[in-house]
């Protein structure tokens, strides 16, 4: 178990740096002795995990990527957004979502419900227009504008007389969503509740999914209301962190 530890540790090193790292860098780094470092990094270049620039100085190397070519993201946001927002759902009961962007619709990853009133559309594998609903906004408005026009020269479904379909109006909306960081969605899937959401970003600060929480129109007064964003932040940070190289 040290060993793969040690293993481990060598393996983020890079990073931490400009991609090359030499051994006794590397030594430095993990505060080891160079022949230990260079028995393991002889162990990882035999194994493809390191290989060797022209510089002499060790990279990662091809295995690694074969390995992470592998890795479904969305099963692997689905699995680190689960209890997050289950502690989410549990401390206000509410329904609530993970969401990422599929074509030009949201998709449903993850949903958990523990409040008295359960919306009846956007189930798990259900996707929604990004026009509506606070998870797909949040996912819209982080689209370049280019993207935005174009998905907004498209038809825009109506779902209730509280939709907003106008072009003008959506860019109302995600101008507030970009400079507030929240979004906020009343009645415009289903009359009488309410959504709100926030982004979750890749270690490179792009958004890559969309936390979301349902309920009751009624039930977002002005302190509910904050203390919702602050918790949709946490639970975003949270998914966040699991996402970021340790």
């Amino acid at each position: 178990m040290r060993v793969i530890g040690k293993a481990v540790a060598a393996l983020d090193a890079f990073l931490e740096g400009d991609g090359e790292l030499t051994l006794t860098e590397l030594a430095r780094r993990l505060a080891m002795s160079r022949s230990t470092v260079h028995r393991l990094l002889a162990t990882l270049e035999r194994h493809q995990l390191v290989d060797r620039a022209e510089s002499g100085a060790y990279r990662l190397g091809i295995h690694l990527f074969r390995l992470g070519s592998a890795v479904e993201v969305r099963a692997v946001l689905g699995r680190v957004a689960e209890l997050p927002l289950t502690r989410l759902a549990e401390r206000f009961a509410v329904s609530a979502y993970l969401s990422v962007r599929d074509a030009d619709r949201a998709l449903c990853l993850v949903r958990i419900d523990r409040g008295p009133i359960m919306a009846t559309t956007y189930q798990v594998g259900e996707t929604l227009p990004l026009h509506l609903g606070a998870g797909p906004l949040v996912l819209l408005s982080a689209m370049p504008q280019s993207e935005v026009e174009r998905v907004l020269r498209q038809a825009r479904q109506r779902m209730t007389p509280r939709t907003t379909t106008d072009a003008a109006g959506i860019r109302t909306r995600l101008a507030e969503i970009r400079s507030s960081g929240v979004a906020y969605a009343p009645d415009d899937v289903q009359v009488g509740l309410a959504a709100m959401g926030v982004p979750v970003h890749d270690p490179s600060g792009g958004a890559i999914a969309a936390v979301s929480v349902v309920a009751l129109t009624p039930w977002f007064t002005k302190e509910h209301s904050q203390a919702m964003s602050s918790a949709l932040l946490v639970a975003a940070g949270e998914i966040e962190g699991q996402l970021s190289p340790r």
